[in-house]
């Protein structure tokens, strides 16, 4: 792309999207800032530990994608958003809601308190597993403060 300066490098996504956004900054340095809505992945053995996991609820007995294979338990870990989001550095931006039943608050916070980079969030706690144009409009002028 000619507009691209080869410099400013942000990412942003929803649900996967927000997951790949966190697992892409936390591997690549070459991205400034990064953006996260209702991220999936996060926290994905919270069903093991008595609350609540993050999508795609591998643990939880009434999940579609629910497994008891002793081989997916050990490997799944592996996958969590939680273990990429201790490796950022770059600043990030934030948000959920607290009604999410696809991506519960539990998950999102778990990744978010890993994360020691700078962060701020924009919690929109009557939310589900949607969002407020307004939440785009925030997300949007964030990333472009931080890609100046």
């Amino acid at each position: 792309m000619p507009e691209f300066d080869g410099t400013n490098l942000g990412v942003s996504g929803n649900s996967q999207g927000g997951a790949l956004s966190i697992i892409t900054a936390g591997l690549d340095k070459r991205v400034k800032c990064l953006a996260a809505v209702h991220p999936a992945l996060c926290d994905l053995t919270g069903y093991l530990q008595g609350r609540a996991g993050g999508w795609p609820h591998v643990f939880f007995e009434g999940s579609a994608f629910y497994s008891p294979n002793p081989a997916i338990r050990e490997t799944v870990p592996y996958y969590d958003v939680v273990n990429f989001a201790r490796e950022l550095t770059q600043p990030g931006w934030y948000t959920w809601g607290f009604n999410d039943e696809t991506c519960p608050p539990t998950s999102m916070y778990a990744a978010y308190n890993a994360v020691k980079a700078p962060k701020e969030t924009y919690l929109q706690v009557e939310t589900g597993h949607w969002f407020y144009p307004e939440q785009r409009a925030r997300m949007n002028e964030w990333l472009l403060q931080h890609l100046k």
